[in-house]
């Protein structure tokens, strides 16, 4: 068929052929195909077609290409937030691990048998010399009912038991009951996932899950950060003596780690009673004073770790300024043993040491007969926090059962562990002994410097963040507060006090902090003088928005609270 231009037309051609013949007109809805019949009338059907006068949107080509897109864009798109995702569950890994990293040793402390603590009281052992036969038999006869007993010489020896305060002992770690009682574990997002903090540039550098903390020993989930902890504040009351005395021209010299061994006999039937005990460690202190020592913190280990057992072997962990004359306590303690751990290196990291022996040293409970206790004090101390206990206040979980009618604020005990109470005031734990120089009655807290502080990465400085869970990709910048103690030595206390109370405005006008004084004094030092690792973290000029007890709270629940001489300071 011809078009009237004499040019062949195709009849019956489909419409998206003839769009694409057509061209733009067809986009356009100018014209229809320009085909007529040879005697220039259209052909019938296609007088019953109306003029293409709307345009034609898409191709079906161009249809199928952009379907094909989209589709390809929205698998992308799924991809790239099934790896995100991949990413943020791949980070919490991480970040879990990092949290839940241990000492070597603890593992040891956690999975090792240990060998049973309970020994006769130093009375039997004496009744033993006496008698002339092993601490055990006697012992087994006198709870059988017998209290006289043949001497050496044939003399009878009358034995009464006498009551004592005993000292259960245990390991750290070993409470298996408190990591739930106390709810300790990581911190979780409404969605579930951990709530962990992040270096945003990049996560290699410090990827680390938050986690809620009862700071005690005792506990198998905490155990390893509260040692960590525990050698935070030791390293910091030495070097504190330390700066001290250097501030003043005096030179104490490096630290010292020793370990001291009493006769094993004697040191396992002291152990068991609180007095026998107090007046053991009491000696070592005292005899490593007289052979020389300056300040120091004492640790006692009541086991030692065998290839797959802990023997009970009781010995004493000194670290401590000065030199010691060793020949001489050998020579005025026949049967003792003392010796330098690595003599010819220095301690290269006094937190680090002093966190290791915590991982394992013993933890003793000191019985009190229910006599002795004040039981409607403590109840209502319980109800009424500080009424005994400094610092004692409701926490955010007293508040919450408030607005739901229940807890103690409103008087409710029922959900009171009466069995675990009880047990908390029927003991009491030994601690760590601080003495000579660094003794707790030595050094005195003039004042507290208060800094706001915003973390930082360590490797390369950006701000860290902490994320609540893996469905938040932003985060929030970690921002705490920081109070560095201004401390001094007992005899310059009320000399120094004086002098910062009569200047305390002149500095101000000057824009000088508490810290500042105290660098210009010989007499007291900050813990910013001291050397600490605090790192790069950002200082701020002055308080965040928010009030300060928002992070005081916080700070709180997450590293516990420090005293020094009943002063509340923040971690």
């Amino acid at each position: 068929m011809l078009a009237s231009d004499g040019s062949r037309a195709t009849v019956g051609a489909s419409w998206p052929r003839l769009a694409e013949d057509t061209g733009e007109r067809a986009y356009k809805g100018r014209a229809t195909a320009a085909w007529r019949s040879p005697g220039g009338r259209r052909p019938p059907f296609q007088r019953r077609v109306a003029p293409l006068t709307a345009p034609v949107e898409r191709p079906l080509f161009n249809l199928m290409r952009d379907t094909v897109s989209s589709d390809l864009r929205a698998e992308a798109q799924r991809i790239h937030s099934i790896q995100r995702r991949f990413d943020m569950c791949e980070r919490q890994g991480i970040a879990e691990q990092a949290a839940l990293a241990e000492h070597p040793v603890v593992r040891f402390v956690k999975g090792l048998p240990i060998e049973d603590p309970r020994y006769p009281a130093i009375e039997y052992l004496r009744l033993a010399q006496q008698v002339g036969r092993d601490v055990w038999d006697v012992f087994h006869e006198v709870q059988e009912g017998r209290r006289e007993f043949p001497g050496r010489d044939g003399t009878p020896i009358r034995f009464d038991p006498v009551p004592h305060e005993f000292v259960t002992w245990s390991m750290p770690a070993h409470d298996l009951r408190r990591p739930e009682d106390k709810k300790c574990g990581f911190i979780r997002s409404p969605s579930g996932s951990i709530v962990y903090t992040m270096c945003p540039d990049h996560p290699e550098h410090y990827l680390k899950g938050k986690r809620k903390h009862c700071w005690s020993l005792h506990c198998p989930s905490c155990m390893n950060d509260t040692a960590l902890k525990h050698g935070v504040k030791i390293e910091r009351q030495l070097l504190v003596y330390q700066k001290l005395c250097e501030k003043q021209g005096i030179d104490v010299g490096n630290i010292g780690h020793w370990v001291v061994s009493p006769p094993q006999e004697l040191a396992k039937c002291m152990m068991q009673t609180y007095e026998d005990f107090d007046m053991l460690q009491r000696y070592v202190d005292d005899t490593i004073l007289s052979l020389g020592g300056k300040a120091g913190v004492t640790v006692f280990h009541p086991w030692r770790q065998k290839e797959d057992y802990w023997e009970l072997s009781p010995h004493f962990h000194v670290l401590c300024y000065g030199f010691l004359n060793t020949k001489r306590f050998l020579k005025e303690n026949p049967g003792w043993i003392i010796k330098k751990v690595h003599p010819r290196e220095r301690i290269r990291s006094i937190r680090h040491t002093a966190a290791y022996l915590s991982t394992h040293m013993g933890l003793g409970l000191v019985e009190h007969s229910p006599e002795d206790v004040d039981w409607d004090l403590d109840l209502l101390d319980h109800m009424v926090p500080g009424i005994k206990s400094p610092g004692a206040k409701f926490s955010e979980k007293d508040y919450e059962n408030l607005s739901e009618g229940k807890g103690r604020m409103c008087g409710d005990l029922s959900a009171m562990d009466w069995t675990r109470w009880a047990e908390d005031r029927l003991y009491r734990e030994t601690r760590i002994r601080y003495w000579g120089g660094v003794a707790r009655n030595r050094i005195r807290l003039v004042g507290i410097h208060r800094q706001y502080r915003i973390r930082v990465c360590q490797e390369c400085g950006e701000m860290l963040r902490t994320y609540e869970g893996a469905d938040d990709p932003v985060g929030n910048y970690v921002r705490y507060i920081q109070d560095n103690p201004i401390l001094s030595f007992a005899e310059h206390f009320e000399q120094v006090k004086t002098i910062y109370l009569r200047f305390k405005d002149d500095l101000r006008a000057v824009g000088m902090t508490l810290s500042d004084f105290s660098s210009l004094t010989p007499f007291t030092v900050s813990t910013l003088e001291l050397g600490l690792p605090s790192g790069r973290d950002l200082v701020m000029d002055g308080p965040f928005q928010e009030p300060d007890e928002y992070f005081l709270r916080r700070q709180t629940v997450a590293f516990g609270l420090t005293y020094h001489n009943d002063v509340k300071i923040v971690n």
